[in-house]
């Protein structure tokens, strides 16, 4: 060897082209955060909203906030079981704010009040506003509305147990739902819109309320004994198909997958824990007894649906894996924790 000192190549000088075609083969959204966090002209060579990137597993937020009260710098915490890691993303928005709620890359913050609420991309950092929850709430139209457009929310303090919407935050004709399950309500807005609009829950099946969801256009309410369909449209046309009696729903949450709308829990038809796939012409709430190698997350009333094949061996099929809700013993006096699903759109 010769004495010459060793040179380190500039890895910030390679061609922009060079550089994005290397992105484009990333496939974890933790990496490809690193890739643009190297250098400038990196972050510059690729996009930054990245097309390529396939579903990614789910992230679980811890559900401590900030480790003292009063110390909160907007740091969030976001465990990744299966490279068992912890990522650490800096997010002021949320500084003294609280997640209600999350759903395909999008976290639901606002204030303890509700005076401000926004939906909120971690990775990407985007904001679209929503209406607060302490103005008055519109109702839907039907046969069983009562004269009461006044109705707001009057408490403290609230807990929203599930958000959805229909489309693309990007489409204007995306609806967001959100469902406060302690007070049996069902919410509704589209970015813009200057209050919520609340969907009526039928009167004689209130008692027996269990769940709900918008998918394709339609409101699908579960109670105990029935299933019961609105169109946002038509919400005189109110559809109740009754179960038969060993279908009797006990606890359940309903999410929506790729042939419709599922219901996930148990029912006097089997016990533990079971997927119904809901059929409507002719109705019928079937229970898959192949689940094709699903993997279920879920997060209090938030589920997500993964088929493992597409994972390799990393998830073990037809399986479920809950949040720290479950282990009390742990996080007695905490916030649950949140399944969230990373994504830059």
């Amino acid at each position: 060897m010769d004495g010459s000192a060793f040179v380190f190549p500039d890895w910030a000088s390679l061609p922009q082209l060079v550089v994005h075609l290397i992105s484009e083969k990333i496939k974890s959204i933790a990496d490809y955060v690193r890739f643009r966090a190297v250098c400038s002209p990196w972050r510059s060579a690729s996009l930054s909203k990245p097309r390529h990137l396939p579903p990614q597993l789910p992230w679980l937020m811890n559900p401590r906030w900030f480790p003292l009260e009063g110390d909160d710098d907007g740091t969030r915490l976001f465990y990744n079981h299966w490279q068992s890691k912890i990522h650490k993303l800096h997010l002021p928005e949320t500084i003294d704010m609280k997640c209600f709620a999350s759903y395909h890359g999008w976290l639901l913050v606002g204030t303890d009040l509700g005076r401000k609420v926004f939906l909120l991309n971690p990775l990407t950092q985007d904001r679209i506003h929503l209406p607060p929850f302490n103005t008055p709430v519109k109702h839907i139209r039907d046969c069983w509305d009562k004269p009461c457009n006044n109705f707001f929310l009057k408490y403290a303090s609230f807990s929203i147990g599930k958000m959805t919407f229909s489309t693309d935050l990007t489409d204007r004709d995306c609806l967001i739902m959100v469902l406060l399950h302690h007070w049996r309500l069902i919410l509704c807005c589209q970015a813009g819109d200057s209050c919520w609009t609340r969907v009526n829950i039928c009167p004689n099946h209130l008692s027996e309320f269990v769940d709900a969801t918008y998918y394709n256009g339609q409101f699908y309410l579960l109670y105990k004994k029935a299933m019961e369909i609105i169109e946002l449209h038509k919400p005189n046309k109110r559809i109740v198909y009754d179960f038969e009696p060993e279908l009797e729903v006990f606890y359940g949450s309903l999410l929506e997958g790729e042939l419709g709308v599922y219901m996930i829990g148990s029912s006097t038809l089997k016990e533990g824990i079971n997927m119904f796939q809901f059929q409507e012409q002719p109705f019928k709430l079937k229970l898959m007894t192949n689940t094709n190698n699903r993997v279920l997350f879920n997060s209090s009333y938030v589920w997500f649906d993964l088929c493992s094949d597409d994972w390799g061996s990393s998830l073990d099929g037809d399986s479920m894996y809950m949040d720290f809700e479950y282990a009390r013993h742990v996080w007695e006096g905490h916030r649950r924790g949140v399944w969230f699903q990373p994504s830059f759109v």
